[in-house]
């Protein structure tokens, strides 16, 4: 279904100005999550498993996840939190049981979470995992069975109530901050606009006017597949996991005996489906766990080889003489102007990319701050970052608001994943400009060192010992 964006764009604003949320600083614990096992056949159950230290006045809680970690990963049971103590501490164990029918790497972005200090909530998510998904069997020897029309009429396909949309529009900031009632009140206002969407868009195309009918096709599975005509629902599909090919499209007009998809003719799962055939991309997919775990033995291979190379090259042979080149280092303001002028131009936000135009964007302010003012912003919170400026007090109080925005939209684009508008895109990137125009270091004309790049020559132990020998000999000279 072709939905409507701005409509429910309108919508959602709408709601969103009755609810707020309030992020806070973080406090220390440790949290980590990771599958199960990182190699399952496709369709296999696996399980994410979660846990976390905090400290007791902390608590922790977890979204429910009703149907996916990811676009690949499908969520099958979400058991309940599991909660020791020990003497400082309180510790949460929680197993997600999850499986997969796309095959190769699926990636986890990572796991949401919430830690309540008071009536304070800060929002938080795990670094990503990744699962290794392998096929049954190669799909082109499998035979297929083609599925027909019995009869004419429209396509029209079940949207399951909509929840995917709904869950689409509304950020986990919003789904965590208020209450279940208003919670419910959300989505079913958004629900039934959705649903007054559907209902025009299909009797646009179809002639179908029997709301009857068309809540049945709304609230169906997106496995079910419909043929309708003005009367109704003519006949229906469902459209299994094991599908090879669709041939039609929502809305298509079709006619009897017109195929519609066709099916794989999977058999029972048997050992003999396990042993597929090692490929690349699995080899890369276990090369990079590895990578991971070892990467100092990796370090330590290419410094010895790196260190024999050189021996090789600079002591066995003659050594031509090596010059270090030594670059001008650029005020900070100008490198930072140059990158925002960079993200300017490319206009990211502008593709729908508004997550990295944001990355971008924070990245360069940091970076400038850490070069312009000494203080570690890349390693730093955005409230520590706020809380450093604070205590030095070393920018005045307009340029502390423009820097408050800046990182403040970028938090919530990133971590409580809110669609940002384009004026508040616009807004950030400016106040990125005004922050460093107003901030930079003002260097007196009398002060300034002419910088320029220079060559120095390095010459080897050989050269050094001809140079010697060549004084020597000219200093006998002279004394005969």
């Amino acid at each position: 279904m072709n939905v409507n964006n701005k409509n429910i764009r309108n919508l959602f604003v709408l709601l969103l100005l009755i609810f707020t949320v309030n992020l806070v600083d973080a406090q220390e614990f440790n949290l980590s999550a990771k599958f199960d096992k990182d190699t399952i056949i496709v369709g296999e159950h696996n399980a994410v498993n979660i846990e976390a230290n905090l400290p007791k006045h902390l608590e922790l809680l977890f979204p429910e996840y009703k149907d996916t970690l990811s676009s690949q990963v499908e969520v099958l049971l979400d058991s309940k939190t599991k909660i020791s103590e020990d003497d400082n501490y309180r510790i949460y164990n929680k197993n997600i049981l999850v499986t997969s029918f796309d095959t190769g790497r699926n990636v986890v972005a990572g796991i949401p979470f919430m830690i309540v200090e008071n009536a304070d909530t800060n929002y938080y998510i795990t670094d990503s995992i990744s699962i290794f998904v392998k096929p049954y069997v190669l799909l082109d020897t499998i035979p297929v069975d083609t599925i027909y029309a019995n009869r004419s009429g429209f396509i029209a396909f079940g949207k399951d109530g909509f929840k995917k949309e709904i869950e689409k529009y509304i950020p986990d900031s919003i789904k965590q901050s208020v209450s279940s009632d208003s919670l419910i009140i959300i989505k079913e206002a958004m629900k039934e606009h959705l649903t007054q969407l559907f209902s025009s868009e299909l009797t646009q195309h179809t002639g179908l006017y029997n709301q009857e009918e068309i809540l049945k096709i709304a609230e169906s599975s997106t496995q079910k597949m419909f043929i309708v005509d003005k009367g109704g629902i003519a006949e229906d599909f469902i459209v299994a996991g094991s599908v090879d090919t669709v041939f039609v499209q929502e809305y298509q007009q079709v006619q009897q005996n017109q195929p519609l998809f066709t099916l794989y003719r999977i058999k029972d799962i048997n050992d003999e489906l396990y042993n597929t055939p090692f490929n690349l991309a699995e080899f890369w997919y276990y090369f990079k766990i590895y990578l991971a775990k070892y990467w100092w033995a990796l370090a330590l291979l290419l410094i010895v080889v790196g260190a024999i190379i050189y021996f090789f090259k600079y002591y066995r042979k003659d050594i031509k003489p090596t010059f270090l080149r030594i670059k001008p280092q650029l005020p900070a303001h100008i490198i930072a102007l140059e990158k925002l002028e960079n993200i300017r131009n490319q206009k990211i936000w502008a593709k729908g990319q508004i997550k990295e135009f944001h990355v971008q964007l924070t990245d360069v302010v940091r970076e400038y701050i850490e070069n312009r003012f000494g203080i570690y912003a890349v390693e730093m919170t955005s409230s520590e970052i706020l809380e450093a400026f604070g205590v030095e007090n070393v920018i005045v109080d307009t340029d502390f608001m423009k820097l408050r925005q800046i990182l403040e939209i970028a938090d919530a684009v990133k971590f409580a994943k809110y669609q940002a508008l384009q004026n508040e895109n616009d807004l950030a990137l400016r106040n990125a400009f005004e922050f460093v125009e107003s901030t930079k270091e003002i260097i007196e004309e009398n002060l300034k060192e002419i910088k320029v790049e220079a060559e120095i020559e390095m010459p080897n132990e050989e050269t050094q010992q001809t140079l010697s020998n060549s004084k020597d000999t000219q200093k006998d000279e002279t004394n005969g």
